[in-house]
């Protein structure tokens, strides 16, 4: 009869556990992946919509070098992160996430090498 009751009582609380962790995420739907080529020299403007949240998974590029990179600035112009390849640890840790609303451009300074960003977006309701 004990062991009834505390196997009982240990599913019933197993079951509050998973409730409870899965309550964090209920503000979070999957959208859309997003995919930007960005050939070198150049910027592409980004503007996050409204309701959504951008997840920045990876920045990849054509080098192995650490020089080029792929700078993301706001819409006044000022770098907010800066992402190289693997071999600079200065580079920005991933994911980095992008707020509804946020607009401002990916800028690709290799002089040689298209870059690749990898984007995944997700609608956001309080």
């Amino acid at each position: 009869m004990k062991l009834k009751i505390i196997t009982a009582l240990a599913a019933s609380l197993a079951l509050l556990f998973c409730v409870k962790t899965g309550a964090a995420q209920t503000g979070l739907e999957f959208s859309k992946v997003i995919f930007y080529d960005i050939p070198a020299d150049s910027v592409r403007t980004v503007s996050v919509p409204a309701g959504k949240v951008w997840k920045i998974e990876s920045v990849a590029m054509g080098s192995t070098g650490s020089v080029p990179s792929v700078l993301l600035r706001n819409a006044s112009v000022q770098n907010i992160a800066f992402f190289a390849s693997p071999a600079s640890t200065a580079s920005a840790n991933y994911p980095y996430w992008l707020p509804a609303g946020f607009s401002g451009t990916f800028l690709n300074n290799s002089h040689s090498y298209r870059c690749s960003v990898s984007i995944t977006e997700y609608s956001y309701t309080p």
